[in-house]
């Protein structure tokens, strides 16, 4: 009778921690785009680069089991031997196919010895729920350069979400 308990107690943490870490992957999410910014690029012009990426659908099986999607922190980052101080300003819009455009987090005034990683500020506080979870969603990054780049430069713009479970 103590080893039924025992195993009860055993299988019932089990399967918990299980929902909790799945909730906690399924909460909290990233998203990734790369852009090329090719040698030669004119500096002191506003340019921009569009990649596909991925909906909460793409990402986790299923946008039903999630709402209230924010964005919880942004990051760009170069190639190594590059600086982001490269860069004038950065801004990051998300959107369905070019349309619905939400700008998600930007940086001016970046600094010339900032080192290959940039931490941005995240310039919304809506819930993005229609946009994640639509069919396709694109990344389009907006860019002003200091000079131009004498070889490419990989740019990875890395946004986390978060989001609420939802309970039925």
């Amino acid at each position: 009778m103590k080893n039924l308990f025992l195993s009860a107690v055993v299988a019932t943490a089990t399967l918990a921690s299980c929902s909790t870490v799945s909730s906690i992957l399924q909460n909290t999410f990233p998203y990734n785009a790369t852009v090329l910014v090719t040698a030669g690029s004119p500096a002191n012009t506003e340019l921009s680069s569009v990649t596909a990426g991925q909906s909460v659908n793409q990402l986790l099986g299923s946008g039903a089991n999630v709402k209230d999607i924010r964005v919880s922190n942004a990051t760009m980052s170069v190639n190594s031997g590059t600086s982001m101080g490269v860069f004038k300003s950065v801004k990051v819009y998300l959107s369905n196919n070019g349309s619905n455009q939400t700008l998600v987090a930007s940086r001016e005034s970046i600094p010339d010895n900032v080192g290959n990683s940039l931490s941005m500020d995240v310039t919304t506080t809506k819930t993005l729920d229609n946009l994640m979870k639509s069919g396709s969603v694109e990344a389009r990054v907006v860019y002003v350069l200091k000079q131009s780049p004498t070889s490419d430069i990989s740019l990875k713009t890395s946004i986390g979400f978060s989001s609420v479970p939802v309970t039925n």
